[in-house]
């Protein structure tokens, strides 16, 4: 059972706050929790190497039960490995960097969560989804149609306010024309087209990560992004006239710093009981959500 409180605070062992941070979101992120804490990935492991997640179960494991103490990640060789080189780092590079590694555990052995028919890959339970790409030709109208995994959505938030506002630029249908025209197997030559980015499934567990920094400068752009507590992502579906899909915001790992090059990390969670925390480090604090959507 997943403990109402949120779980321990993390040593800093030394430029590794986006490592603790990126860990304190996956730890509380459901139904990792649950899974992790009936350790039935590690009871049945077969992978002969460092298996990431069976590092990621101890961990988790480790943390949710000691709720108000201060831990050091164990075994943090394995957290750290092939990553880790003695400085500040990209928190998402590492959360990308930990999933990836745990989605290829998971080809060792079935896991799954709720229904034999489900996709047996623990990560892509949680976290995948699937985009939908369609080019059309504007001049015989036929379509090219792709779909692409994903585990997160990047957001390009230059010309956005709000996170609504860059999933509509996303979407939003995108002309081929002149030296980017698109070359239809059908036409048989390069001609207008027409490119539409939609989202064909989406997961239970959703991340989306603001693109704060100048790809040229390194600097972090100085604006305003809003984002709301629950968020409806239906407008941004292949399939139109579905239900509801409201997403409930559970965590937000934050960057404080002006460049890619200056970072501290630290993150809110929400814990089981509906309490917003954030957790800096060793640092633990009760806020409410007002601070968190500021």
């Amino acid at each position: 059972m997943r403990p109402s409180a949120v779980g321990a605070g993390l040593r800093n062992l030394g430029n590794t706050c986006y490592t603790n941070a990126a860990l304190q979101c996956l730890t509380h992120t459901p139904p990792l929790p649950s899974y992790m804490l009936s350790r039935r990935h590690s009871d049945t492991c077969q992978k002969q190497a460092c298996c990431m997640l069976c590092t990621v179960e101890a961990h988790v494991t480790q943390a949710l039960l000691h709720p108000g103490d201060i831990i050091q990640p164990q075994p943090s060789e394995g957290l750290l490995m092939g990553f880790h080189r003695h400085g500040q780092e990209d928190a998402h590079e590492f959360l990308m960097f930990t999933m990836h590694a745990m989605q290829e555990a998971c080809l060792y052995g079935c896991v799954q969560l709720d229904r034999p028919s489900e996709d047996p890959n623990l990560i892509r339970q949680i976290f995948g989804g699937t985009w939908r790409s369609q080019i059309e030709c504007l001049h015989c109208h036929g379509v090219s149609d792709t779909l692409d995994p994903c585990l997160d959505i990047a957001l390009d938030i230059q010309g956005a306010r709000s996170v609504s506002q860059a999933l509509d630029l996303l979407v939003k249908p995108d002309k081929l024309d002149g030296d980017n025209s698109y070359h239809c197997g059908v036409c048989l030559k390069k001609v207008p087209a027409s490119k539409t980015l939609t989202l064909h499934t989406s997961s239970k567990v959703l991340i989306l990560v603001l693109k704060w920094f100048s790809d040229f400068t390194g600097m972090k752009m100085e604006k305003e992004v809003h984002y709301p507590e629950h968020l409806d992502m239906r407008p941004y579906l292949s399939q139109q006239g579905a239900g509801l899909l409201a997403y409930e915001l559970y965590a937000m790992l934050v960057h404080a710093g002006w460049t890619c090059h200056s970072r501290h990390y630290f993150c809110y969670i929400k814990a089981a009981d509906g309490r917003w925390f954030e957790m800096d480090d060793t640092q633990i604090t009760a806020c409410d959500v007002s601070s968190v959507l500021s």
